[in-house]
């Protein structure tokens, strides 16, 4: 199977590496280049998969939201060379699909870049022993979920975002799915993250996730949601 794939890495060595890896093992790379702006002005199919290669958190973020606004469909992998949980926050708030710790193989490493491709969500395994030192408990409150989101005094249009934030959405995605503004977004996202009393927007999504949030279908058939097609 081949796929179209733009790569975005700053290291001409790497670039070069990395093409040749992607090209061997069925990936189409049709732009290569150490800038993003190449990859945003190439006029390409809006569901193209971008593999983000920077060294800077900061330069990430702005290629990730780069690729975005040019490609609202693109999947976005980032590699990094080690995980640092506030850049993957970020990185997943900026609208990417994967978050890559490039220590692995060369095999795992195409097949996390395969999932992404294909609408999947790709998170290191360095995630799992963070969450598993961090308790939640204290946040867990007793009763049924719809007790619990009455305590937590939601409005409807923020538990539209909440279900948004379960299912990885950038700002710019859930503003485009949910038909309002970003900035508008922006207010609800702040507002869930107070009312739950959480840090971030991950935080939130497992608050949700781990309350079987996800199956409980109080929302209004207009305002829910859709889930989107790779």
């Amino acid at each position: 199977m081949t796929s179209d794939l733009c790569l975005i890495s700053s290291n001409d060595i790497s670039r070069e590496g990395l093409q040749q890896i992607l090209s061997s093992d069925g990936f189409n790379v049709v732009v290569a280049s150490a800038r993003a702006d190449r990859v945003a002005k190439a006029d390409l199919d809006s569901n193209i998969s971008v593999v983000v290669d920077l060294p800077e958190a900061g330069a990430q973020r702005k290629a990730i939201e780069e690729v975005c606004a040019a490609y609202p469909d693109a999947k976005i992998a980032v590699l990094v060379d080690e995980f640092d949980m506030s850049c993957l926050v970020e990185c997943l708030e900026a609208g990417a699909d994967g978050y890559i710790v490039k220590s692995m193989n060369s095999q795992p490493l195409i097949t996390a870049l395969r999932l992404v491709s294909l609408g999947q969500k790709f998170l290191p395994s360095e995630l799992a022993d963070v969450l598993s030192k961090h308790s939640f408990d204290q946040n867990v409150p007793s009763g049924d979920v719809a007790t619990e989101l009455e305590d937590a005094k939601l409005s409807a249009r923020e538990r539209d975002v909440l279900c948004c934030l379960m299912a990885g959405y950038s700002n710019k995605v859930i503003a485009r799915e949910l038909d309002v503004c970003e900035a508008t977004v922006k207010v609800h996202v702040k507002a869930i993250l107070r009312k739950l009393d959480v840090g971030n927007r991950t935080q939130a999504a497992m608050w949700a996730s781990s309350r079987g949030f996800s199956n409980f279908h109080q929302l209004p058939t207009e305002t829910a949601p859709q889930p989107m097609h790779a």
